[in-house]
Protein backbone atom coordinates (compact mmCIF):
# COMPACT_ATOMS: atom_id res chain seq x y z
CA UNK A 1 0.00 0.00 0.00
CA UNK A 2 1.51 3.07 -1.02
CA UNK A 3 2.23 6.31 1.82
CA UNK A 4 0.31 9.51 0.57
CA UNK A 5 3.18 11.01 -0.50
CA UNK A 6 3.89 7.97 -2.48
CA UNK A 7 0.51 8.31 -4.08
CA UNK A 8 0.89 12.05 -4.46
CA UNK A 9 4.00 11.49 -6.75
CA UNK A 10 2.35 8.94 -8.67
CA UNK A 11 -0.76 10.31 -9.15
CA UNK A 12 0.15 14.01 -9.95
CA UNK A 13 3.27 13.05 -12.13
CA UNK A 14 1.64 13.54 -15.46
CA UNK A 15 0.17 17.10 -14.21
CA UNK A 16 3.61 17.50 -12.93
CA UNK A 17 5.51 16.76 -16.36
CA UNK A 18 2.96 18.85 -18.54
CA UNK A 19 3.53 21.84 -16.17
CA UNK A 20 7.08 21.29 -16.25
CA UNK A 21 6.39 21.18 -20.20
CA UNK A 22 4.43 24.73 -20.46
CA UNK A 23 6.99 26.65 -17.75
CA UNK A 24 9.97 26.34 -20.46
CA UNK A 25 11.98 23.55 -19.31
CA UNK A 26 13.49 23.14 -22.42
CA UNK A 27 14.60 26.62 -22.65
CA UNK A 28 15.90 26.48 -19.39
CA UNK A 29 17.87 23.68 -20.00
CA UNK A 30 19.55 25.10 -22.68
CA UNK A 31 20.56 28.13 -21.29
CA UNK A 32 17.90 29.97 -24.08
CA UNK A 33 15.76 31.61 -21.36
CA UNK A 34 14.43 35.02 -22.27
CA UNK A 35 13.82 37.98 -19.72
CA UNK A 36 10.61 38.08 -20.68
CA UNK A 37 9.99 34.39 -20.49
CA UNK A 38 11.61 35.15 -17.19
CA UNK A 39 9.47 37.54 -15.69
CA UNK A 40 6.40 35.54 -16.92
CA UNK A 41 7.44 32.41 -14.60
CA UNK A 42 8.02 34.72 -11.94
CA UNK A 43 4.51 36.64 -11.91
CA UNK A 44 2.89 32.80 -12.78
CA UNK A 45 4.48 31.72 -9.32
CA UNK A 46 3.53 35.02 -7.59
CA UNK A 47 -0.04 34.39 -8.25
CA UNK A 48 0.15 30.87 -7.18
CA UNK A 49 1.73 31.46 -3.70
CA UNK A 50 0.29 34.36 -2.90
CA UNK A 51 -3.71 32.85 -3.21
CA UNK A 52 -2.05 29.73 -1.91
CA UNK A 53 -0.58 31.67 1.50
CA UNK A 54 -3.67 33.62 1.81
CA UNK A 55 -5.96 30.93 1.60
CA UNK A 56 -3.67 29.17 4.28
CA UNK A 57 -3.74 31.65 6.28
CA UNK A 58 -7.38 31.25 6.71
CA UNK A 59 -6.98 27.79 8.70
CA UNK A 60 -4.33 29.11 11.12
CA UNK A 61 -5.34 25.79 13.31
CA UNK A 62 -5.18 23.70 10.82
CA UNK A 63 -1.74 24.57 9.35
CA UNK A 64 0.20 25.42 12.99
CA UNK A 65 2.34 22.76 12.14
CA UNK A 66 3.30 23.82 8.49
CA UNK A 67 4.75 27.11 10.12
CA UNK A 68 3.24 29.10 7.22
CA UNK A 69 5.34 32.11 8.22
CA UNK A 70 8.96 30.26 7.63
CA UNK A 71 7.32 29.16 4.19
CA UNK A 72 6.10 32.30 2.31
CA UNK A 73 7.51 33.12 -0.94
CA UNK A 74 5.43 36.19 -2.14
CA UNK A 75 7.82 38.50 -0.62
CA UNK A 76 10.68 36.95 -2.55
CA UNK A 77 8.62 36.91 -6.10
CA UNK A 78 7.92 40.45 -5.45
CA UNK A 79 11.43 41.46 -4.49
CA UNK A 80 12.99 40.08 -7.46
CA UNK A 81 10.24 41.51 -9.89
CA UNK A 82 10.30 44.77 -8.58
CA UNK A 83 14.39 44.41 -9.89
CA UNK A 84 13.31 44.09 -13.42
CA UNK A 85 10.66 46.78 -12.78
CA UNK A 86 7.63 44.57 -13.63
CA UNK A 87 4.60 46.26 -12.84
CA UNK A 88 2.89 43.70 -9.88
CA UNK A 89 -1.06 44.08 -10.56
CA UNK A 90 -3.41 43.51 -7.64
CA UNK A 91 -5.72 40.98 -8.65
CA UNK A 92 -8.89 39.10 -6.79
CA UNK A 93 -9.06 35.69 -7.98
CA UNK A 94 -11.41 33.08 -7.11
CA UNK A 95 -8.38 30.31 -7.41
CA UNK A 96 -8.69 28.90 -4.02
CA UNK A 97 -11.66 30.09 -3.24
CA UNK A 98 -14.06 27.56 -1.30
CA UNK A 99 -10.98 25.04 -0.74
CA UNK A 100 -11.16 23.30 2.48
CA UNK A 101 -7.76 22.38 4.52
CA UNK A 102 -7.14 19.18 3.31
CA UNK A 103 -7.59 20.11 -0.75
CA UNK A 104 -5.15 23.07 0.95
CA UNK A 105 -3.20 20.69 1.76
CA UNK A 106 -2.59 19.13 -1.66
CA UNK A 107 -1.70 22.46 -2.85
CA UNK A 108 1.40 22.65 -0.66
CA UNK A 109 2.84 19.89 -1.55
CA UNK A 110 2.59 21.55 -4.93
CA UNK A 111 4.14 25.03 -3.99
CA UNK A 112 6.50 23.29 -1.29
CA UNK A 113 7.58 20.88 -4.44
CA UNK A 114 8.47 23.92 -6.54
CA UNK A 115 11.06 24.85 -3.71
CA UNK A 116 12.67 21.34 -4.88
CA UNK A 117 12.77 22.19 -8.67
CA UNK A 118 13.58 25.50 -7.98
CA UNK A 119 17.20 24.59 -7.37
CA UNK A 120 17.35 22.63 -10.26
CA UNK A 121 16.48 25.88 -12.17
CA UNK A 122 18.61 27.92 -10.03
CA UNK A 123 21.52 25.96 -11.57
CA UNK A 124 20.55 26.23 -15.08
CA UNK A 125 20.19 29.71 -15.04
CA UNK A 126 23.94 30.22 -14.29
CA UNK A 127 24.24 29.18 -17.15
CA UNK A 128 22.24 31.43 -19.16
CA UNK A 129 23.99 34.69 -19.84
CA UNK A 130 20.72 36.81 -20.56
CA UNK A 131 19.44 36.04 -16.97
CA UNK A 132 22.77 35.73 -15.29
CA UNK A 133 23.52 39.42 -14.81
CA UNK A 134 20.06 39.49 -13.05
CA UNK A 135 20.66 36.77 -10.58
CA UNK A 136 23.07 38.92 -8.23
CA UNK A 137 20.06 39.64 -6.11
CA UNK A 138 17.61 37.17 -7.19
CA UNK A 139 15.99 34.98 -4.48
CA UNK A 140 12.85 32.69 -5.66
CA UNK A 141 14.45 30.06 -7.07
CA UNK A 142 17.06 30.11 -4.68
CA UNK A 143 14.67 28.46 -2.73
CA UNK A 144 15.21 27.69 0.96
CA UNK A 145 18.40 27.59 0.20
CA UNK A 146 20.79 25.44 2.82
CA UNK A 147 17.79 24.14 4.51
CA UNK A 148 15.89 23.18 1.22
CA UNK A 149 16.01 19.48 1.77
CA UNK A 150 14.88 19.56 6.01
CA UNK A 151 12.13 21.78 5.15
CA UNK A 152 10.71 19.37 2.81
CA UNK A 153 11.41 16.62 4.87
CA UNK A 154 9.72 18.33 7.91
CA UNK A 155 6.63 19.30 5.27
CA UNK A 156 6.36 15.64 4.72
CA UNK A 157 5.93 14.97 8.42
CA UNK A 158 2.93 17.60 8.45
CA UNK A 159 1.36 16.05 5.25
CA UNK A 160 1.39 12.43 6.04
CA UNK A 161 0.12 13.15 9.92
CA UNK A 162 -2.77 16.01 8.59
CA UNK A 163 -3.75 14.84 5.40
CA UNK A 164 -3.62 10.74 6.48
CA UNK A 165 -7.29 10.64 7.40
CA UNK A 166 -8.32 12.28 3.83
CA UNK A 167 -6.32 10.51 1.34
CA UNK A 168 -7.98 10.96 -1.49
CA UNK A 169 -9.50 15.08 -0.76
CA UNK A 170 -5.45 15.63 -0.76
CA UNK A 171 -4.13 13.70 -4.09
CA UNK A 172 -7.33 15.48 -6.04
CA UNK A 173 -6.52 19.07 -3.97
CA UNK A 174 -2.40 18.55 -5.51
CA UNK A 175 -4.00 17.93 -9.08
CA UNK A 176 -6.23 20.95 -9.41
CA UNK A 177 -3.54 22.65 -7.69
CA UNK A 178 -1.45 21.33 -10.86
CA UNK A 179 -4.19 23.00 -13.10
CA UNK A 180 -4.40 25.79 -11.37
CA UNK A 181 -1.05 26.55 -11.69
CA UNK A 182 -1.07 26.26 -15.71
CA UNK A 183 -4.27 27.73 -16.17
CA UNK A 184 -2.13 31.23 -14.58
CA UNK A 185 0.35 30.42 -16.86
CA UNK A 186 -1.74 30.56 -19.35
CA UNK A 187 -3.81 33.63 -18.36
CA UNK A 188 -0.40 35.47 -18.05
CA UNK A 189 0.59 34.60 -21.37
CA UNK A 190 -2.62 35.94 -23.38
CA UNK A 191 -2.33 38.86 -21.13
CA UNK A 192 1.36 39.85 -21.78
CA UNK A 193 0.72 39.17 -25.75
CA UNK A 194 -2.24 41.75 -25.51
CA UNK A 195 -0.52 43.97 -23.79
CA UNK A 196 2.64 43.90 -25.97
CA UNK A 197 0.16 44.27 -29.16
CA UNK A 198 -1.39 47.19 -28.31
CA UNK A 199 1.52 49.24 -28.68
Amino acid sequence: MMTLLERLRYETQPLHRQTETLFYTDDLQNGSLSIDQYTHLLLTHLRFHQELEAAIDGYPDFFQDYNPDTRRKTAWLLADLERLNEPVLAIKSDLFRGWTPVSLLGAAYVGEGSMLGGTVIWKWLQNNTAIQPLLTHARFFQGYRSVTGVNWKQFGTFLTSAGENHVDDVVEGAKQAFVNYQTIFRSLSANRLTSQCSF
